[in-house]
């Protein structure tokens, strides 16, 4: 307990209650509280109830307000910023990756979208909040619970997707997550990346833009600076080192990408990780 009250009172927080690595909690934020950086290491669901947060995850923003959920998963930077105008209250369930059944993924298109909770979502949330509450120590039960919530949220997210878009451009956005989830410290070009997604450069372009905001190869860098965030977070590696493990020419082609991307000079943001509270995970 000395610990959660050590972070607590560090990053402005109240978490009323928390039950475990892979379980339910809920947490008040004072008006203008912030968390983070952090590096994500579960799936977590995450359910605002009050105010609204600014989640930016490896330097991408999205709004969640009241009464809309998102789903992060592990290997991701997420910081956090709560409403100015009153305390911001979510609740969040979450599982490590090694606790999901064989085979079970979550599709890409259903990460780090905020959408409206489904009624079913917000009932599994209550129930097992009423569990964590009790004190229940039954770690299969939780876990269990835990993946049917997610799973409401995702299924009804999907069904939302799918109303809205072809299977043909799902499917080129699927292969174009699987390049940049499978990038390599060589060259990436525009012209591979359409190959791989089985469309034309200019086709590319247009569905990464409407579905993500970005063009692909923007994608592509963040993809490669995430990756030098974690290696920063995880490793003692030179900056020189890291540069050439994740694809820049060197370290001040590096540099400049990662202050583009989380407004600090890596050393900067490997000093936070390493000494403040936003390094350890809710």
């Amino acid at each position: 307990m000395p610990a959660i009250h050590k972070k607590i009172s560090a990053i402005h927080h109240r978490v009323e209650r928390f039950s475990g690595s892979s379980g339910f909690g809920i947490v008040t934020y004072r008006r203008h509280g912030s968390h983070g950086p952090r590096w994500q290491s579960n799936y977590q669901l995450l359910i605002l109830h009050r105010g609204s947060v600014e989640l930016r995850v490896d330097g991408i923003a999205h709004l969640v307000t009241t009464g809309r959920g998102i789903l992060l998963a592990p290997g991701h930077v997420e910081e956090f910023r709560f409403s100015r105008e009153v305390e911001a209250r979510h609740s969040w369930c979450q599982v490590l990756p090694q606790d999901l059944p064989a085979g079970m993924t979550f599709s890409a298109s259903a990460l780090h979208c905020a959408a409206r909770c489904p009624p079913r979502t917000l009932a599994l949330m209550r129930l097992g909040l009423k569990s964590a509450f009790r004190g229940e120590r039954d770690v299969r039960a939780a876990v269990s619970l835990v993946i049917a919530t997610m799973w409401s949220f995702v299924s009804s997210l999907d069904e939302t997707q799918r109303e809205k878009r072809g299977d043909g451009n799902s499917t080129a956005l699927a292969r174009f997550h699987s390049a940049l989830e499978n990038l390599d410290a060589g060259p990436r070009t525009l012209d591979s990346l359409a190959r791989q997604a089985g469309v034309s450069r200019g086709h590319l372009i247009k569905i990464v833009r409407e579905r993500l905001g970005r063009t692909p190869m923007e994608l592509v860098w963040r993809e490669r600076v995430k990756r030098a965030a974690k290696l920063l977070s995880e490793t003692g590696l030179s900056l020189a080192e890291i540069a050439d493990q994740t694809g820049f020419a060197h370290a001040y082609h590096l540099s400049r990408r990662f202050r583009q991307q989380f407004g600090r000079a890596p050393r900067q943001w490997r000093m936070g990780i390493w000494s403040g509270p936003g390094a350890e995970s809710l």
